[in-house]
């Protein structure tokens, strides 16, 4: 009889642990699967305005993460959303998107003078500046930057343009400054110091051209 007794508890026991393991792994179940079948909506080209609002009403949120600047994109659209069209998420939870800004970014444009006209193009490209147009200057110095202009205004060190704009380089170079160079060299004789007094050009005056200066007819 004690025998049975305890087997009887035993199994009992048991019985429980089982039934409470299965309730436990249910409401598990039940738990984590909670609020999941919202299905995100697809939310690219759609104004942000638009967006939230429709989000809202599936009581999810909507978080702007990048913007990006572009001409012929209409601004506030979405451009990405993150999680994509369809996933399922839970309630209250963000969706992340990036969207078309309305003003193009402002970027400081460092002091280049003195730079290459090599190094100024790769360290504007770098930044975004594609746009560049090239103006030679007379100059000492053959091929360095000597200013940098946007819209026809000097720009000063680390000044705020918007990315993108076109620049012109003012860049020195030697050979328009040989080319205005014209060193003539006039030989007066001493008659030419008494006609002078005389006014009067005397025969004996001679020009004399360096033949070492030579004219760049192209420039003209």
């Amino acid at each position: 009889m004690l025998g049975d007794s305890i087997g009887k508890n035993f199994l009992a026991i048991i019985v429980v642990a089982l039934v409470l393991l299965i309730l436990l792994l249910f409401y598990l179940r039940v738990y984590t699967r909670h609020n999941q079948n919202i299905y995100v909506p697809k939310l690219e080209g759609l104004q942000i305005e638009e967006a939230s609002s429709i989000l809202k009403s599936k009581g999810l949120n909507i978080e702007i993460t990048d913007s990006i600047f572009r001409k012929d994109a209409v601004p506030g659209a979405i451009i990405e959303q993150t999680p994509k069209p369809n996933s399922r998420v839970k309630t209250g939870r963000n969706i992340y998107v990036s969207i078309y800004s309305k003003n193009p970014q402002q970027i400081s444009i460092p002091e280049l003078a003195d730079y290459s006209l090599r190094q100024a193009e790769a360290l504007l490209s770098s930044m975004g500046f594609d746009q560049l147009s090239i103006e030679k200057v007379p100059s000492q110095y053959d091929g360095l930057v000597i200013a940098v202009e946007y819209k026809g205004r000097t720009l000063r060190a680390n000044e705020k343009i918007p990315a993108g704009a076109p620049l012109t380089l003012v860049v020195g170079t030697t050979q328009l400054s040989d080319s205005l160079n014209i060193d003539n060299e006039y030989i007066i004789s001493p008659q030419d110091n008494v006609d002078s007094g005389n006014h009067t050009q005397s025969p004996n005056r001679v020009l004399k051209e360096n033949n070492s200066t030579k004219i760049d007819d192209s420039f003209f």
